[in-house]
């Protein structure tokens, strides 16, 4: 009796042992299945917004959108409304996409009619500033459609312009409101056991859609307990007790989506999770107790029944669990009581087996029943699982095995850079992503997106690699499209631009000879004057040949006026040059001074020119001959308008514009230091539609062919391309006032060069000899009296051929003089053909007109071999230049 106990007792407590940890073990196992249930649950969660995105993604980049075409647009956004909307199930309110601008005003909705266009403004949301402000899609939490009175989530990505690469912000979003009842057939699929359900929750919490009272509990947290759980992990279980449904405790699993973030909970009943286990436990514990007791009790008498009957309890509770039947009788109770607890715990374990087998095979219909290509891997980095649309895009099944044949499906360029990814991921564990091209069961190649996560345990350690590959073709293919056009584009807009620039050089020559011809009258005024001056008092010395103070006074009136001459010509030379623009600094009241002596004739006698600058002003920084023409034009039209009579006046002012005023200038000024310019008049004036386009390029209210129309609008060109601006104020009957603004200068313009006038030639060289060379008669005569009243010997010449041939006969000269433009060889050949045949011999250039070769040429003037003069110039100034050359080039000798 004693042994049978002594066997008996340790055997009882063995099977007590056995019989918790395999309840331990069940239970482990079981919650690590409903975890698993709510990580994929969560990935199919996470699917969804996939396929928004992408919708999103491929819209935002539509080149209809990119052209500004809102119809063609339109109807690309209904195609993607009916898209998301195919398969809601009846009554579930559709999908909803829309275009709102970057200032929150929304062009297209598809909710309004087709061709409804009734912009107004939206709410901005968190998700639609971030991404405004990002430019990258984002998701949003539950939120309430006011339009709708419905909860929704919503997908939203940026459209950006071409023009802002390497910039982030967006110009417009495109947003796709997704019905929350979207994921109802996830949450329906999960199959969990009566009282059981399933929910999906966003970041916050807040309850998204739940499969048992759905109504009640949309928009609201779980208690917080459970809060605190699921936001405080990725994926687990919630501790014991947290989580109930009108008091009844429950079992909580949870998981959060990688992407969106978004959470799904399963709730089950503890009484249904934990029950069959629990009741294996106790029954079998039962059992062993009783067993254990009877045992000690007719151990004696009954030990060897007992034997023979325990053994036959195994095979019992096996073979009833196995078939589901009654168990056969060994005829002690004790012995058929255990084995029915015993077949009941086999039965309990074959139904977990059996529900383990169903998960999974929920799991494969799920992953079939995907529109991407899933496939899974083990933490190693071998793929072991395919779903069929993968089968279905590649063709029959590839060979997974050690060699991985998969990878012949990758184009063979693209094979490293996946696997240099792929083994990125597998050593650092982070989510594995690439673009690659796959074959497609037809033998072409197809660019793909590859992504996988890796699920881990509770320890961090990876379980398993879960991925998808989505086709993604067209996007490619359109960012090419996309690409191409910006490089046509921006070659377009560099040969528009060259285009323009020839265009405005054009139109500002045309300006200033428009200008030239507004000066035409006065310059010839001018010019009669000084001919009227030359010729009256040359016709008196004539007369008066023996009266030497009068012929002196007379020779300096026509000294005077030829001076004036030359000055009106260097004026009309400077202003009519053809040139780019060039600031410099400019004093105002000078260049007033000067506009109103050249305007004084030009404008007619019934008009007074008055100039109203200050002295001490800062000089402005602009070009001055453009500045001269716009003036010029300006005057003109001011005399157009006053009719030939009435008062013109030019005035200067400086001005200081604060920050805080800039945005009332009139001109539309930065902040700074300015110089204004004014030209009013006393004229006619303008009402205001005339003024409000006065400045429109080709707007003119002149007769036809008496004006372009391009006057002020070149004139505000050029005032705002300087750093300035522009603006009128006209009235009817009060005449016209146009203010030109220019920034300062940063310092005053350097004082014209003032040549010094040597001393007289030293004695040494009175008699020195030099040649002049004219083709005009009298000018050559003049010139050499002039040189020899200075006390030279001079030879003349009446071309440069002549004059090379009195060299080439050795004739003594230690000074050349010529004049510039001669018939065949001009002043300047002639000059360097001289010094090549005589190294060293000095030379003066003459000329009325700085043409591009004198300008060459004036970089060597006063250097010491050769000086430029420009015509007229008197008889001192030549002779003194005459003396430095040829003091110059005895040093030198």
């Amino acid at each position: 009796m004693w042994l049978v106990a002594a066997v008996a007792l340790p055997l009882a407590l063995l099977g007590a042992t056995s019989l918790w940890n395999q309840y331990r073990t069940d239970r482990v196992r079981a919650e690590a299945q409903l975890v698993a249930q709510a990580r994929t649950m969560a990935q199919l969660v996470d699917r969804e917004f996939e396929r928004a995105i992408m919708v999103a993604d491929t819209l935002a980049a539509s080149t209809v959108l990119a052209s500004g075409d809102l119809n063609a647009f339109e109807r690309e956004l209904r195609a993607a409304h009916d898209l998301l909307s195919a398969g809601l199930p009846a009554g579930t309110p559709p999908a909803m996409l829309r275009l709102v601008g970057a200032d929150g005003i929304r062009r297209l909705d598809t909710s309004w009619a087709p061709g409804e266009r009734r912009p107004d403004a939206v709410r901005v949301l968190p998700h639609l500033a971030a991404v405004l402000a990002s430019g990258r899609p984002e998701i949003s939490d539950l939120f309430i459609a006011q339009q709708f009175n419905r909860p929704f989530v919503a997908v939203t990505a940026p459209v950006l312009s071409p023009k802002q690469e390497g910039h982030s912000s967006a110009v417009a979003a495109i947003g796709i409101s997704v019905p929350r009842e979207r994921f109802a057939a996830i949450v329906a699929a999960a199959g969990l056991p009566a009282g059981g359900f399933a929910s999906v929750h966003d970041r916050r919490g807040m309850t998204v859609v739940r499969s048992l009272r759905d109504a009640e509990a949309v928009g609201q947290p779980p208690a917080p307990a459970v809060l605190a759980a699921i936001l405080g992990a990725e994926a687990g279980m919630a501790p014991r007790g947290t989580g109930s449904l009108e008091g009844v405790p429950s079992a909580i699993a949870f998981a959060h989506a990688p992407l969106s973030g978004f959470i799904v909970k399963l709730n089950v009943p503890e009484a249904v999770f934990l029950g069959p286990l629990k009741a294996t436990l106790l029954r079998s514990a039962a059992i062993g107790a009783l067993v254990l007791a009877g045992g000690l009790l007719i151990a004696f008498m009954f030990a060897g029944r007992v034997v023979r009957a325990f053994r036959k309890v195994p095979r019992m509770a096996l073979d009833g669990a196995v078939r589901g039947g009654a168990l056969g009788m060994t005829g002690l109770r004790e012995a058929d009581e255990l084995a029915v607890a015993l077949a009941a715990t086999f039965a309990e374990r074959r139904r977990a087996e059996q529900a383990l087998q169903e998960s999974e095979a929920r799991f494969r219909i799920l992953a079939d029943a995907m529109p991407q290509m899933v496939w899974s891997a083990t933490p190693e980095g071998k793929l072991d699982y395919f779903n069929a649309r993968w089968n279905a895009f590649t063709g029959p099944p590839a060979a997974v095995g050690p060699d991985d044949a998969w990878l012949t499906l990758i184009h063979p360029e693209d094979q490293g850079r996946l696997m240099e990814r792929w083994q990125h991921s597998l050593r650092t564990g982070e989510p594995y992503e690439v673009e690659t091209r796959l074959r497609r069961h037809d033998g072409t190649y197809c660019w793909t997106l590859a992504r996988a996560l890796p699920a881990r345990d509770e320890a961090g350690r990876i379980l398993r690699w879960f991925g998808s590959s989505t086709e993604i073709q067209e996007i490619v293919e359109a960012r090419d499209v996309l690409k191409r056009g910006r490089t046509d584009l921006e070659r377009l807009i560099e040969e528009r631009t060259r285009d323009l620039e020839a265009t405005q050089a054009r139109l500002a020559q045309a300006q200033r000879m428009e200008a030239l011809g507004q000066l035409a009258g006065g310059i010839a005024h001018d010019f009669n004057n000084v001919l009227q001056s030359v010729h009256g008092g040359a016709a008196l010395i004539e007369r008066r040949a023996g009266d030497a103070e009068g012929v002196r006074r007379l020779g300096r009136m026509i000294t005077e006026a030829a001076e004036r001459g030359a000055t009106i010509t260097r004026r009309l030379l400077t202003f009519s040059r053809r040139s780019a623009l060039r600031a410099e600094p400019v004093d105002a009241a000078t260049l007033l001074a000067n506009m109103r002596e050249i305007l004084a004739h030009t404008l007619g006698g019934g008009v007074e020119v008055r100039v109203n600058a200050p002295a001490g002003l800062a000089p402005l920084l602009a070009d001055k001959s453009q500045l001269e023409t716009v003036l010029v034009n300006l005057a003109a039209n001011a005399r157009d308008a006053m009719s030939g009579t009435g008062l013109l006046t030019l005035g200067a002012t400086a001005e200081t514009l604060p920050e805080e005023e800039c945005r009332r200038h009139p001109a539309g000024l930065r902040a700074g230091s300015y110089l204004c310019l004014s030209v009013s008049d006393t004229g006619a004036g303008m009402d205001a539609a005339t003024l409000a386009r006065a400045s429109e390029p080709f707007f003119t209210t002149k007769a036809t062919g008496k004006g372009t129309g391009l006057g002020l609008s070149m004139s505000k060109g050029f005032a705002e391309q300087s750093g300035g601006g522009l603006s009128i104020e006209s009235s009817p009957g009060r005449g016209t006032e146009v203010r030109l603004w220019f920034p300062v200068a940063g310092e005053a313009p350097p004082a014209a060069l003032r040549e010094a006038v040597p001393a007289s030639p030293a004695a040494q060289d009175q008699r020195a000899r030099l040649l002049v060379v004219d083709d005009e008669a009298i000018v050559r005569e003049i010139v050499a009296e002039q040189l020899e009243a200075a006390g030279y010997a001079v030879s003349i010449a009446a071309s440069a051929a002549a004059a090379l041939d009195l060299l080439d006969q050795g004739k003594p000269v230690d000074l050349l003089v010529s004049d510039l433009s001669m018939p065949g060889m001009d002043g300047l050949m002639l000059i360097r053909e001289a010094q090549r045949r005589r190294p060293g011999l000095p030379a003066i250039l003459l000329t009325g007109f700085v043409t591009n070769a004198a300008e060459i040429a004036i970089g060597g003037a006063l250097s010491g071999g050769f000086s430029l003069l420009n015509k007229p110039v008197d008889g001192r100034r030549l002779a003194d230049r005459v003396a430095v050359l040829l003091e110059g080039a005895r040093l030198e000798g």
